[in-house]
């Protein structure tokens, strides 16, 4: 690869190894939710994180990068940490939406108008799994709040503001 690349390269293989780590995590909080609805839904966002990472690995070998490390292995969730750990992974999609933007106007300035697509797809996404994040984490919330207060009820979702 081009010297000229070589940062844009290292930033697609950053953020491919998030996707990779992002998608495990994802089917990890999958096998602790309670829900069978909350839980396809994880998968089905797990399933969005490695299109990005087959679409930022394309682009890579395109560009002549890889092989790539295998990026690390996510542990077992407890339902304890299922709410803060979907706070947390929303919060990182909202910071993946804004580094694919920086991605996408470096690989524009680079003339890679493929990259700077890729990038703006995976950034319309991340914002979409950043809300759908939000809510499920809402959804624990609230059955947790429900269940100390001997509520009980079922339900993942969070509850409708007007």
């Amino acid at each position: 690869m081009g010297g000229r690349h070589s940062r844009l390269g290292a930033a697609l293989a950053a953020a491919w190894e998030a996707e990779v780590v992002s998608a495990r995590l994802l089917d990890a909080l999958a096998e602790c939710h309670g829900d069978p609805r909350a839980r396809a839904k994880l998968r089905v966002l797990a399933a969005f994180c490695r299109a990005h990472a087959s679409r930022l690995l394309a682009r890579l070998s395109a560009l002549g990068r890889g092989p790539l490390p295998v990026p690390r292995a996510v542990e077992e969730v407890t339902e304890a940490e299922l709410e803060p750990l979907l706070h947390r992974e929303a919060q990182f999609a909202r910071l993946s939406a804004q580094r694919y933007e920086g991605l996408a106007q470096l690989a524009r300035q680079h003339a890679d108008l493929s990259s700077a697509w890729v990038c703006e797809l995976n950034r319309t996404e991340e914002l979409d799994r950043a809300g759908e994040l939000a809510l499920l984490a809402r959804g624990v919330a609230t059955q947790r709040a429900r269940a100390v207060a001997g509520m009980g009820g079922e339900g993942w979702a969070a509850p409708v503001e007007p």
